[in-house]
């Protein structure tokens, strides 16, 4: 009893619900409708106003040549969307249309033809209503210095707006000021009269004023205020006065809407409290036996938790076991592999002077041959300076390893520069690198070791060579910055670091080909730094990178001590 009192008022709730939300949708939509026939019949309005004082169509009228007239009026309602554009003479017949089959009609005794001729501004007229096909004219006159010439009218095309409304749920139709329907979504309702609104005498008058004898069928309108029944079908009424000529829209929403939403709300509920009654008789009749149920299951559960747990702990131990063996595996193939790599980077370390001495000794032997001994002398002591280094530089591998144990003493950074570029000069000039050099007129000392310095700023300038190898003009800047912090920048126009340039200091990091390079260098270069008190950054410029080692500065009193 309680369940049937609670669907009764449920029920009485959600039609009050849905016919408010009902007619919200009703007022909307008629507003939507109303706005869009507004828009349709002032689009059209202004038009026969601005072709009667459109010169082409005026001289045509005076001089009665039409020959391109109509394809003016073509022009025109090809932006228009009109049913018809047409020009009339004074005799009313037509002379220029947008559609030319109407070419030499006489509209002379059409209602709109007769009135424009007599005002002065626009007129609206609706004809062909005996004829249940009705036109909606706007015509006006053309005159010149004050005589009439002829009439333009244009009619305008509600067809798209009448099956707009046909595709909506509700029904829509509108009505004239004497509560005629002249437009609507259903066709049949067309020419009908309102006859709860209208008395006998006012249908009358109207059959025999307007409709010219019409037989004009009443609607089957019962009911008053919001909700009205049509033709058995009842329907949530809004009606809007649209503001032109007395016109009313009227927006029936049909009340089956409400009634399948409530009955579906109703059944759905209905359907959830038979649910929810053989729930509650199914927990009660069951409450024991899923209590049993439960603690079977618990115990199952525990035992299998208990299970998988020791098989997961045996499978961790294997794991760790091939890990292990995994790691060590590893551990011999890593040694073999820096191993082989290590040698590489020895023979690559070393063959950079061992190609200078080869250009020196064909040098001192050319100088040898034509006589020039001091000349010679000079080559041959480079060549010892560069033994020297090659020395130092298999002494320098270690310092990857541990610091190196090479006493500081103070060092020029211009001599080293000038080291490492007699060093690095016949590969650059052997891929035609311009090099720019400035550096300061005075000493910029440092306390280091000169031959690690010059052994970073090598592999500097070889990294810069390789980076500028595939650029149609190459280029290297090397600048010495005095300073409490004196600096080296080695600068490139090459395309630069790549987007994890944060790795470019780490072992084995290389952007190179297999075979072209081990990934050491930077790393070798950025311990020595490190070594020597001082830092190796690197990072982008807008053209190129540039990479820069920074030495702490030796005072002028340790200077002069040394």
């Amino acid at each position: 009893m309680v369940a049937v009192l609670l669907i009764w008022a449920a029920h009485g709730y959600l039609t009050d619900l849905y016919s408010k939300e009902l007619q919200n949708r009703a007022n909307v939509r008629a507003a939507i409708y109303r706005g869009t026939l507004i828009n349709a019949l002032e689009r059209h309005r202004l038009v026969p106003s601005v072709l009667a004082r459109d010169r082409s169509l005026i001289d045509a009228l005076i001089k009665q040549r039409y020959a391109l007239t109509s394809a003016r009026l073509i022009e025109v309602n090809r932006e228009l969307g009109a049913r018809s554009l047409i020009l009339m003479d004074r005799q009313g017949r037509i002379v220029a249309a947008s559609d030319r089959r109407l070419l030499g009609r006489s509209d002379v005794d059409r209602i709109y033809f007769r009135e424009a001729a007599r005002e002065n501004g626009t007129i609206f007229r609706v004809t062909g209503i005996k004829e249940r096909n009705p036109g909606f004219f706007f015509a006006h006159a053309v005159r010149s210095g004050g005589q009439l010439l002829g009439v333009v009218a244009v009619e305008v095309n509600l067809s798209p707006t009448e099956a707009a409304w046909a595709r909506d749920s509700g029904r829509v139709f509108v009505t004239n000021s004497e509560d005629v329907v002249i437009l609507a979504s259903i066709p049949d309702w067309r020419f009908r009269l309102l006859s709860p609104l209208l008395e006998e005498a006012r249908m009358a008058a109207l059959r025999s004023r307007q409709l010219g004898g019409l037989e004009i069928l009443s609607m089957d309108w019962t009911g008053t205020g919001r909700q009205v029944r049509i033709d058995g079908v009842t329907y949530m009424r809004r009606d809007m006065a649209i503001g032109f000529r007395g016109w009313t829209l009227n927006y029936l929403a049909p009340m089956e809407e409400v009634r399948a939403e409530v009955n579906s709300v109703i059944a759905l509920a209905v359907m959830v409290l038979a649910l929810l009654a053989a729930v509650i008789f199914w927990i009660n009749s069951k409450r024991a036996w899923r209590r049993l149920w439960r603690l079977k299951r618990e115990s199952d559960e525990l035992r299998d938790l208990n299970r998988r747990l020791s098989d997961e702990i045996l499978e961790r131990r294997r794991v760790e076991q091939t890990l292990a063996r995994t790691e060590q595996s590893l551990e011999q193939a890593s040694k073999l592999a820096a191993l082989g790599q290590m040698s590489a980077a020895v023979s690559h370390e070393l063959n950079q002077p061992l190609a200078a001495m080869r250009t020196y000794i064909a040098g001192a032997r050319l100088l040898i041959e034509r006589g020039r001994t001091q000349e010679a002398h000079a080559s041959i002591q480079r060549m010892d300076d560069l033994i020297g280094r090659m020395g130092q530089l298999t002494r320098q591998l270690k310092s990857f390893a541990r610091k190196g144990d090479q006493e500081a003493r103070p060092v020029d950074l211009r001599e080293a520069v000038r080291g490492a570029l007699s060093v690095m000069q016949p590969q650059l000039d052997l891929h035609a690198v311009a090099t720019g050099i400035d550096m300061p007129a005075t000493p910029v000392v440092v306390q280091g070791d000169q031959l690690r310095i010059e052994q970073v700023l090598v592999n500097l300038l070889r990294n810069a060579l390789d980076a500028i190898r595939d650029q149609d003009e190459r280029r290297i800047e090397i600048a010495v910055v005095p300073g409490p912090v004196c600096a080296i920048r080695v600068s490139d126009n090459g395309p630069g670091l790549p987007a994890n340039a944060a790795s470019i200091f780490e072992p084995f990091y290389t952007t190179k080909k297999p075979g072209e390079g081990l990934g050491l260098g930077l790393a070798i270069s950025a311990g020595i730094a490190r070594d020597l008190d001082g830092k190796l950054e690197a990072r982008n410029l807008d053209v190129g990178a540039c990479f820069e080692l920074s030495l702490p500065a030796v005072s002028q009193v340790d200077t002069a001590a040394e």
